[in-house]
């Protein structure tokens, strides 16, 4: 079985479209998502092929029981190294979703280049949505249908659920002005700072730059009282923030779950009953980990999984491990017979917990 080549993951940065462009004639196929009173279904004629969700050799196509089954994962401190940008040498779970076919849709707090280029390393062709449910991206070729609240980018379509970076960057620096709070925001640091500021390499701190739709940012006095003081101001603007260690992730996306329930919409409307996997590693995860069929929470070394987790996600799947161990330890143990009972015919609307 051949595996992904890691290496050009830590190269510059490709500069050609990643995943194609719009048809000659510039037009799309859309599908309501339920946003509009009259909803319209059509399909995509020009893009969508039977060739996988992956890129690489010895793969399946998008088969039927690939479509009964959807993966969506964050990345930080479980897909990933903790500590590290780059993947894991630990293989075996993303091969065992990628001979089967298996679609594997990130879910994360991470900019749009951060994780076309993780789509890069992985040679993926599947739905992502960044920078903490912002927005859902949809590679050409990756769905037969697409929202009618879609709009054209660089090699497919995206629909926004949050308020565009300079906006948000205006918002957070009125509301340090009125609390009185002195920050350190990622705006205001050239590329080697932010290289600095979170202990990457200048090649990864670019792409962190290259926001769309929220803001990080670094307290200058991180007593709870300051904390508090500048959280009122923000909610007062829309704005709600969460933390990334010593950092703060500011958006004005009232609903991270709104990108998900997109998603989901979408992949009915192409395929009809699935059953939706989702890993997490983290408190914030939960918002969106309510509305999976399979809810597994990855341990992490910062966190301690809390009992009110268990309160919101009552049939919440914890795993044994930590970090990449525990990602993929869950692909094995949940998504693995997910897999096995589908191929043995059992009907896709079944879950099993």
């Amino acid at each position: 079985m051949s595996r992904p080549d890691l290496s050009e993951y830590h190269d510059p940065i490709v500069t050609e479209p990643v995943l194609g462009a719009l048809p000659p004639d510039g037009t799309k196929n859309t599908v309501s998502t339920g946003h509009r009173s009259a909803p319209h279904f059509s399909r995509v004629n020009f893009v969508f092929t039977r060739t996988g969700w992956w890129r690489q050799p010895g793969t399946k196509s998008r088969g039927a029981l690939a479509r009964q089954v959807l993966v969506v994962t964050d990345v930080d401190a479980s897909l990933l190294e903790r500590g590290t940008r780059s993947v894991s040498d630990e293989r075996a779970a993303l091969d065992f979703l990628a001979t089967r076919g298996i679609p594997l849709v990130i879910n994360s707090s991470r900019t749009r280049a951060e994780i076309e280029r993780l789509h890069q390393t992985l040679r993926m062709l599947t739905p992502f949505i960044s920078e903490h449910g912002s927005a859902l991206f949809l590679p050409r070729g990756c769905l037969p249908v697409v929202s009618d609240r879609a709009k054209p980018a660089v090699g497919g379509n995206v629909i926004e659920f949050g308020r565009r970076y300079h906006d948000v960057v205006d918002r957070l620096r009125d509301g340090c002005r009125e609390a009185g709070v002195d920050i350190v925001a990622f705006a205001d640091l050239s590329i080697e700072e932010v290289a600095h500021e979170l202990d990457i390499a200048s090649v990864e701190a670019q792409l962190v730059k290259l926001r769309e739709y929220t803001e990080l940012f670094r307290l200058v006095d991180d007593r709870d009282t300051t904390r508090s003081r500048l959280f009122k101001a923000l909610r007062r603007r829309g704005l709600r923030c969460s933390r990334r260690g010593r950092h703060h992730l500011v958006t004005a996306t009232p609903n991270r779950a709104e990108s998900l329930h997109t998603l989901r919409t979408l992949w009915t409307e192409a395929w009809g009953d699935h059953v939706m996997v989702g890993l997490g590693d983290s408190e914030d995860d939960v918002a969106w980990l309510q509305h999976v069929d399979v809810a597994i929470v990855v341990q992490n070394h910062r966190w301690a999984v809390p009992a009110r987790v268990f309160s919101k996600l009552p049939t919440v799947h914890v795993t044994r491990w930590t970090g990449r161990h525990g990602w993929s330890d869950a692909i094995f143990e949940y998504v693995g017979p997910l897999v096995a009972q589908r191929g043995a015919g059992q009907s896709p609307g079944t879950v099993h917990r």
